[in-house]
Order: structure tokens, then C-alpha cells, then sequence
């Protein structure tokens, strides 16, 4: 596989003002602002918010999911919540759960998480077996008229289960999908949903607990879920996450205490950053590799003990789950040097674990800038999940090899599917066919987005204190890049244990700043002390006994000339 292409810069503004009001002007029309105000009002009383809340959800949608819970509840049925494996379906089940059970002292409620190696994924023949007997031991009816078996409500996953939506409805259920995947193209399962693209299963389930129990927590669970799972942190989802971190830092949850002692975070601020690269990844592991009820298990436990136990044990999970990866994706990567030419990024093996192949299709997708697809290969199926770049829908992608895929689902972005093994070489073809129309060069060549060009005299306290009102940093709302032209090296070595990082000192007239660039400790050879440059950063603030200074975080240096 060909190296990465060198990034191309996008400057996203040509202000060429230095003043703190136009700065912020400029940074808010590249992000699609209007001002930095987040929504509030709703998280008080969902009831009084039309603008905020029922602009992303239908209030026709709304009202036919709180009818369907609270006519189970009047008539004494099972209501069985069938989540996914993942943070957001966990988390979402989590807040339904404790809202219904909890909240409104309704025992006739029991979660269901799917097993990703017995039920494969989102509701399938098997999970809706498994949530009929459930329900059935709780005093449901089998096969009677419509609903008598309870009310089975979806979360994280439904909205393309056509079948097995009608299965469960065969065996009795009400069913009630709770879902933000893409709808298919032609065919919707026949129930009531409450479905959004603009919210997470997690944010969905929230505010459907707000409006059945207004105060309600889940707050945290919200935020944990809209983070781990990428969402978008503009509009309502900003103001959920930024309203949300407050929440999740004081949380009296003992399992969200626990994972932050052994995820070494007790003491410290949870922002974005601690939450998907920390938390998240502790929550998913169990769902990769074993099963993802020990996550819901810690994030409702009231047991202490129980709590540190499961906590621990996550962990331990989650470096098995960080050592598979790193082996299928070294084995990954030899399999690419003889598909140098390819547009997609395509490797399978049967020795891949398939709870880990889409952290390995993420890694690749990002080292190689191209579309991917990693199978696990089955004998007769097999499991494969893709992950993509900005410009190319990957469920399209998949989709228009369909006929091909025993079922396919996801986001533009990411998506997983199953195959027939002997479908693999054709599928293959058809998805590179496919994929070679689309993908033009400029698509695979990485961009790195600047805001602005600013003087590097500009950077002061003041602009560090402007951009921190954009936080918090996520996909849709990312944390500002400027760049400075000509700047001069002032020094220039190598840092960390292994020399990967680059520590650099620059200067322009009379402000210096020392620059950090992560892993790019083999640039340090092409930097010279005099060179002039151009340099794309972040700015961060570095605390230091009791002493704090400004520091660059570089993202990439360019146009460098000896000038002796």
C-alpha cells in the first residue's frame, strides 16, 4: 500500500484580521454558527422545549413511543429493552432501564443486550427468541393477539430489522424502534419509532426519559454514549455534552467512579478527550470480546464491591482487546503491499477476531486515508466491518453490492455487514468498480482544515481563552487550527522515551513559543536552527508546578528554507 500523500492545507477563512471579534466571527461561520449559546431550558422540563428538542424528533413520534410505555405499564406487561453492544447502546439501555424500572418503579421492565457471537448484530431471529422468553417469564403470552406478549423496545439498532421487527411481532410483542442508523432504501419495519440522525441512541433515550419522567437522570450516561460514538458535537448535541461533561464529573454513579480509578482518572477533569480515549474504549472491550453486559452491569450497579470488580475486569478486557488489534492490524498491513492500486482498502483472514475488525478498518482508514473493509472469515460466513473518509458514503458503497450481503447497516462513515465467504472475491470486485467512479484524487488526499492565518504576534492568553468557548472539541465542532507563515526555528531536538515526539522553539519578531509535534520525531532532520517555516497548531495551556505557559501543538510543518 502506498504511503500517506502529503496533507493539503485548507485555509477555511482569508480574514486577514487580527482582532479577538473578527477571530471569533471567522471560526464561527467555518463551523456553521451562529453564536456559542448551548440549550439549556430543556434540561428541566423537556415539556417546554419546542425549538431545541422537537426540531430533531418528531413530537408525533414522541407521543406514540410515551403511549406505547405507558399503556404497558397501565396493563401490567413486560417491556424488554434490547440494546446493542456498543457505549451508545449500552448507555441507552442504561437510561431507559433505570427511568422505567428506577425511576418510575416499574419491575416489569428487563434489559437484553445481544451476544455479538450468538445473536450477531441488532435485532436478529435469535435476540427476538431470547426477548420473548424473557418477557414470557415475566407473565407475557406467547403468539397471542398483538402485544400480549409486552412491549420490546429497540435501541441503538432496529430501524433495518424488517424481519425480524415482524418475527417479534408474530410472537406477540409491540415493538418500539429507538434508532439513528441510516434508514434503508426501501423498506421500513412495520412500528412505531422514534428515530433520528441528528442525536445517538444514547441523546434519544434521554430525552424520551425526560418527557416520561421529567429531572430523570441519565444526563451523564447521554454523554458518554454521543462521545464514545462520534456524533457530531454541534446544535443540540453541543449543548447536550457541554451541559453533559458538568454532570459526568460529578457523578455519584459508583461504576462511572470506578472506571475512572482504574482507567487512572480519579482527581482529574473528564473532558471529550478522557471520555472517548479512556472510558469508551474500557466499555466497548467487553462487547468486542466477551459480553457487553458487564458494561451495562457497572453503569447500574449500586454494589460498590461489585463495581470495582467489574471495573477491573474491564480493563483487563480492554488490553486483550488493545493486543488483538494491534496483531490483526500488523497482519493486516502485509497483506496490502500488493494492493498498492486498490480505491478500497480490503482485508480478511480467518484468524481475525471479529469484535476487533472495525478498530483495525478505523486504523487503516486513518493511516492510508481510503475507504475500508475488514473481513473475518467464517466457513460459510463471514462478518465485516468498513470504515471510511470524508466525501464517500460507505453504506452506499455497500449497499450497491447488495445483492451480495445477507444484511448491511451503519452510518455513512462506518458500517458492518454479512456476507456469504464464497461471495468475497466478487463482492470485492464490485465494491472497487464501484468505488473507482467515486473516489478522485483530491478525495484521497488528506486535508488538514486551517481556520485561519494568523501572525504568530497574535497568539496570547486572550485568543486561548476565545477558542476554549468553542469547547467542547468533537467531530463537527473541531478544536481550532491556525497557521503562521515564515516563522523562525529557534531550536529543534527530539523528546519522549523513544525520541518519537518533536519539541521545537519558534519565533516572529519579538513572540517565541515552544511547539510540540507528536509523533514527528523523524522531521527533526529536515529542521535546522534559522530554517523558516510554516506551521499549522493547536494551542494548549501547559501547568507546570504552579507556573503556566502558552505551547503550540503542531499539526503539520511545511515550506521549510535554510537561512543562514
Amino acid at each position: 500500500m502506498k504511503s500517506l500523500p502529503a496533507k493539503n492545507w485548507r485555509v477555511l477563512n482569508s480574514c486577514s484580521s487580527s482582532s479577538l471579534a473578527d477571530i471569533k466571527e471567522a471560526l464561527l461561520k467555518n463551523r456553521g454558527l451562529d453564536d456559542l449559546r448551548i440549550s439549556t431550558d430543556f434540561f428541566a422540563d423537556l415539556t417546554d422545549v419546542e425549538l431545541d428538542v422537537l426540531s430533531v424528533l418528531s413530537p408525533n413520534d414522541l407521543s406514540a413511543a410515551l403511549a406505547l410505555i405507558k399503556e404497558a405499564i397501565s396493563s401490567n406487561l413486560p417491556i424488554i429493552i434490547h440494546g446493542d453492544y456498543d457505549v451508545d447502546g449500552i448507555s441507552a439501555t442504561a437510561i431507559l432501564w433505570e427511568t422505567i424500572y428506577r425511576g418510575l418503579r416499574y419491575k416489569n421492565c428487563r434489559p437484553y443486550i445481544p451476544n455479538r457471537f450468538e445473536d450477531g448484530y441488532g435485532l436478529s431471529s435469535s435476540s427476538v427468541v431470547a426477548c420473548g422468553k424473557l418477557a414470557e417469564s415475566l407473565g407475557g403470552t406467547l403468539r397471542q393477539a398483538q402485544g400480549k406478549l409486552g412491549l420490546l423496545i429497540t435501541v441503538d439498532c432496529g430501524i433495518t430489522a424488517v424481519k425480524s421487527v415482524e418475527e417479534a411481532t408474530e410472537l406477540g410483542f409491540k415493538v418500539l424502534v429507538i434508532d439513528h442508523h441510516q434508514k434503508p432504501e426501501n423498506e421500513l419495519p412495520e412500528c412505531q419509532f422514534l428515530w433520528s440522525e441528528k442525536l445517538c441512541a444514547g441523546g434519544l433515550a434521554y430525552f424520551l426519559a425526560q418527557a416520561l419522567l421529567p429531572g430523570s437522570t441519565g444526563l451523564d450516561l447521554a454523554t458518554l454514549a454521543t462521545i464514545a460514538d462520534l456524533q457530531p458535537l454541534t446544535g443540540l448535541n453541543r449543548s447536550l455534552v457541554k451541559k453533559g461533561l458538568v454532570m459526568l464529573n460529578k457523578s455519584s454513579r459508583i461504576g462511572l467512579q470506578a472506571l475512572r480509578e482504574v482507567a487512572g482518572l480519579r482527581g482529574k477533569n473528564l473532558g471529550v478527550y478522557e471520555v472517548g480515549w479512556a472510558l469508551g474504549p474500557r466499555l466497548n472491550a467487553s462487547g468486542r470480546l466477551e459480553t457487553a453486559l458487564d458494561s451495562l452491569r457497572l453503569l447500574c450497579t449500586t454494589n460498590e464491591t461489585e463495581a470495582h470488580d467489574l471495573a477491573l475486569k474491564l480493563s483487563e478486557v480492554n488490553n486483550l482487546r488493545q493486543a488483538k488489534t494491534a496483531e490483526m492490524l500488523s497482519h493486516a498491513e502485509n497483506l496490502l503491499v500488493e494492493k498498492a492500486d486498490s480505491a478500497v482498502i480490503v482485508a480478511g483472514d480467518s484468524s481475525y477476531h471479529e469484535g476487533v475488525i472495525g478498530l483495525v478498518a478505523g486504523k487503516l482508514c486513518q493511516k492510508y486515508h481510503r475507504p475500508t473493509v475488514v473481513v473475518s472469515i467464517g466457513e460459510e460466513f463471514s462478518k465485516g466491518s468498513a470504515r471510511s473518509i470524508t466525501g464517500f458514503n460507505i453504506v452506499e458503497a455497500l449497499r450497491s453490492a447488495s445483492h451480495l450481503l445477507e444484511n448491511v447497516g451503519g452510518h455513512p462513515a462506518a458500517a458492518g455487514f454479512t456476507i456469504k465467504t464464497s461471495n468475497l472475491p466478487e463482492f470485492e470486485q464490485a465494491l472497487q468498480a464501484y468505488s473507482k467512479e467515486i473516489l478522485t484524487e483530491e478525495l484521497l488526499t488528506p486535508d488538514l482544515k486551517v481556520d485561519l492565518c494568523l501572525p504568530l504576534d497574535v497568539v496570547a492568553w486572550e485568543l486561548y481563552d476565545l477558542v476554549s468557548q468553542f469547547e467542547p472539541f468533537g467531530l463537527g465542532n473541531p478544536e481550532p487550527v491556525f497557521c503562521s507563515n515564515g516563522v523562525t526555528v529557534v531550536d529543534v531536538r527530539r523528546m519522549g522515551s523513544t525520541n518519537k515526539h518533536l519539541s521545537l522553539m519558534l519565533r516572529s519578531n519579538n513572540s517565541s513559543f515552544r511547539a510540540v509535534g507528536f509523533g514527528m520525531g523523524e522531521t527533526e532532520a529536515e529542521l535546522k536552527p534559522g530554517a523558516k517555516v510554516d506551521v499549522a497548531y493547536t494551542l494548549s495551556k501547559n501547568e507546570w508546578q504552579g507556573r503556566r505557559s502558552l505551547e503550540l501543538i503542531v499539526k503539520d510543518i511545511k515550506n521549510v528554507a535554510i537561512h543562514l
